[in-house]
C-alpha cells in the first residue's frame, strides 16, 4: 500500500463527514503495517488522498 484513500463511491456520507472533520482541524493519520500472529509492526506512514 502506498497511500490511503476513503472509498467515497461506497460511502459518500462517510467521505463528506471526513472532509467536514478535516476542515474543522482534525488531523488524520494512516500507516501501513506488517501483521503476524506474534506482532503488529508499523512500517510506514501513508499519504492520505482526498480525491
Amino acid at each position: 500500500m502506498k497511500y490511503f484513500k476513503i472509498a467515497k463511491d461506497i460511502d459518500e456520507e462517510y467521505y463528506n463527514a471526513y472532509l467536514k472533520a478535516k476542515k474543522a482541524g482534525v488531523n488524520f493519520l494512516a500507516y501501513r503495517c506488517d501483521i503476524s500472529s506474534k506482532k503488529i509492526f508499523i512500517d510506514k506512514k501513508l499519504k492520505i488522498l482526498d480525491e
